[in-house]
């Protein structure tokens, strides 16, 4: 039940997103947006309901890959080699299993993308609040990360915590998913003046 409920609020991100596609500050970030936040339900039904963990992940390198798009106009052809070529080096040079891979090439793409949301922002590409929605969703987004490599590290410290984590990782998740997804409105002066 919890699984279930946790895709819906993904689900309502996505949604958001699209409604923001009536109103966009941009209409190629709005789009780029809308269709990462397409790409993270499909992982997040993959990895909450299936259980297809490989998937999930090739489906959230999908999303990095868009959101290097959206803050960088970083080209995804060069991701896509970048990620192929991350795998290619984990999972045959190094003999490492394909979820590990597949979370290294995904791994080095959020890098990629958080810092390139940084530099996005310090470069006052999104105006007020949009830039805290990007900063403070990438920001939370990176701290769910973190959470949940520490859930998959199999150390006796990700076991005898995991109810923790879990909580952390959906405490930083919920957040991150609904800020990006309203970081792509375009917000009236009457309503920012209003607040």
């Amino acid at each position: 039940m919890a699984s279930i409920f946790k895709f819906l609020i993904v689900a309502a991100s996505f949604v958001i997103s699209l409604i923001a596609l009536r109103y966009p500050l941009n209409p190629r970030d709005s789009l780029l947006l809308s269709i990462a936040l397409a790409f993270t339900v499909v992982a997040d039904y993959f990895l909450l309901l299936s259980h297809r963990y490989e998937a999930g992940l090739l489906a959230f390198i999908c999303v990095q890959i868009i959101y290097n798009m959206r803050y960088n106009g970083f080209r995804p052809a060069y991701s896509v080699v970048f990620a192929g070529g991350s795998y290619t080096l984990a999972h045959f040079a190094f003999g490492a299993s394909v979820l590990i891979s597949l979370a290294l090439a995904y791994a080095l793409l959020f890098s990629f993308s958080f810092a390139a949301a940084i530099r996005c922002i310090a470069s006052g590409r999104y105006p007020y609040p949009n830039n805290y929605l990007v900063l403070a969703g990438m920001l939370c987004f990176a701290i769910c990360d973190i959470f949940v490599g520490i859930l998959n590290s199999g150390t006796g410290f990700a076991a005898q915590h995991a109810h923790t984590l879990i909580f952390l990782i959906w405490l930083f998740y919920i957040p991150a998913k609904l800020m990006l997804a309203a970081s792509s409105f375009k917000f009236s002066e009457k309503l920012l003046k209003t607040s």
